[in-house]
């Protein structure tokens, strides 16, 4: 058995460094003796979109997220019918803004993909430090955020803000949540500071192919997750 990673627009988008989250479901899954294959693709490839268990998207310039954008466009359907199939899709940073139903940004708006119904403006006031999340039973959920967008998303939110910043200034919850679609502002890398939360993913992922999943929680991530809190989650 191994598990299929797709890392999309890998050149494009990827302006913080968040390829570290491919290397954490990598050694996440190879912890319990799990083979994984990574595949690098962007702008002009062919996507099979069935060929996938996990999508991952990074951030990117305002440049590069258009040319992503009107890439994504001519795979809409495939990557509707992947959502709709419970393939895991995470998208990082400003990502997750293209599949709504538009973005505001450089005096322009143009039109996202409509496959949720959320929508993005640029902001002046830039929005840049830590916020701790609350998801399910795995709280917190730590990141940071570099970002001038704010979001306007009305259901199907992915975590509660505990401290920091939400979708926008009259929120108190961050990013969307649709079957497996992880969209949220958290950078990091998201998963390899959250080693709980990426074994969220790694175990359900497993469950369902019949594979026994393992339990592991003496990693290097565990302890750097755990020293975190120690020295900074006072709440």
């Amino acid at each position: 058995m191994k598990i299929k990673i797709a890392h999309l627009y890998y050149d494009l988008l990827n302006l913080y460094g968040e390829q570290g989250n491919i290397l954490a479901l990598k050694n996440a899954f190879e912890n319990q003796n799990v083979k994984v294959e990574i595949n690098l693709l962007s702008a002009g490839d062919n996507i099979n979109f069935n060929k996938y268990d996990i999508f991952y998207m990074g951030s990117g310039t305002n440049q590069n997220l258009l040319i992503v954008l009107n890439d994504l466009k001519k795979h809409k359907k495939q990557l509707l019918n992947a959502i709709k199939k419970n393939k895991y899709f995470i998208s990082t940073g400003n990502s997750h803004e293209i599949f709504g139903k538009f973005i505001e940004m450089d005096n322009a708006k143009y039109e996202g993909l409509k496959i949720f119904d959320y929508y993005a403006k640029q902001n002046p006031k830039r929005i840049v430090g830590e916020s701790f999340m609350e998801f399910e039973n795995l709280t917190p959920i730590i990141g940071f955020q570099n970002r001038c967008s704010v979001m306007q998303c009305d259901d199907n939110h992915l975590f509660g803000v505990i401290n920091g910043y939400a979708d926008n200034y009259k929120s108190s919850f961050e990013g969307y949540r649709e079957n497996n679609f992880f969209g949220t502002y958290l950078i990091g890398p998201l998963l390899i500071r959250n080693p709980h939360f990426t074994d969220y993913i790694v175990k359900d992922i497993l469950e369902k192919k019949n594979i026994p999943y393992t339990e592991i929680t003496n990693t290097i991530e565990y302890k750097a997750y755990n020293e975190y809190l120690k020295n900074f989650y006072d709440l």
